[in-house]
């Protein structure tokens, strides 16, 4: 476990895909019951267009206030500038003495782009933007994997809070059960297996670690399969703490942490946790500032 200054999400913003495709056309009701998703939000948009979309569902905020930016994506159409760059000068950042840079980890990433976002902070003083966005449509081209992938852009602005404690944990396993090379290739059976045993237990361990006044708080998954995280919830005992959103978005990739977080009622802390492909798994307990809504 890794412990930083108390990572703050003060404002989340996200757009998703403008179509919506039906999973009936794809696959059989029997792997829609067990996936949980019904539909899929699609885009035939650019991945900037989209992450363009999610900062201006921000609202305002002042830009002279952000240090850095730091971008979550495997699926940037673009080898360079990085997908952060880009967005520096798109909100007028850009220049000396702005780190910008992407992260790629698919499944796993937003914890990863947080806790960087939240050193930066802690060192600059300013604010950090935190882009988790992927368009994975154009990578999943068998029925299998579009039932199952969707599209979506999330803006998150972090500030670090130097008296208090954020903690953070990851795990890595090179596997092929869920990898991208021109495609999306999926193993479900082995990616749930993972989830199952792997992952759990380490998330139990996590739990276990932190102190007595530090268990309150939402548990917010990546939204990788609905019946999957229900049944991790059960068995970390916080079935009773779960957010989802994935039953209304379906998959979206990691961007579904922040998406579920900027769409259902939640406050105080908040334990996320990304899973999935790499095979790889991140978590952090972060607290949302005072203030902050979810939009249900």
């Amino acid at each position: 476990m890794i412990s930083i200054p108390e990572t703050v999400i003060e404002k989340i913003g996200f757009a998703v895909g403008e179509k919506i495709l039906d999973v009936a056309t794809l696959v059989s009701p029997e792997t829609i019951a067990a996936t949980g998703f019904k539909t899929q939000y699609i885009t035939e948009k650019t991945l900037f267009e989209m992450v363009r979309e999610a900062i201006a569902d921000l609202g305002e905020f002042d830009h002279s206030q952000i240090g850095g930016v730091i971008a979550a994506t495997f699926s940037n159409e673009e080898r360079f500038p990085a997908l952060a760059v880009r967005v520096a000068t798109e909100i007028g950042i850009e220049g000396c003495g702005v780190p910008a840079y992407d992260i790629q980890m698919a499944c796993s990433a937003y914890p990863y782009a947080l806790m960087a976002a939240t050193r930066l902070a802690a060192d600059t003083g300013k604010k950090v933007l935190v882009i988790d966005a992927d368009i994975q449509s154009r990578y999943a081209k068998s029925a299998a994997t579009r039932a199952v992938m969707g599209d979506a852009a999330t803006a998150t602005i972090v500030s670090a809070q130097k008296d208090g404690k954020s903690y953070y944990d990851f795990f890595s396993r090179a596997d092929d059960a869920l990898c991208c090379r021109d495609e999306i290739a999926m193993d479900g059976f082995k990616v749930f297996s993972f989830v199952a045993r792997e992952v759990s237990g380490w998330l139990k361990e996590f739990i276990a670690r932190l102190g007595e006044g530090e268990r309150d708080f939402q548990f917010v998954p990546h939204q990788a399969n609905m019946y999957m995280v229900r049944q991790l919830a059960n068995a970390l005992n916080l079935s009773d703490k779960l957010l989802v959103s994935g039953d209304e978005f379906g998959n979206v990739g990691s961007s579904s942490i922040p998406l579920t977080l900027a769409t259902r009622a939640c406050a105080g802390r908040a334990l996320v946790a990304g899973f999935g492909a790499g095979l790889s798994a991140a978590a952090a307990l972060v607290r949302l500032a005072d203030g902050f809504k979810g939009r249900q």
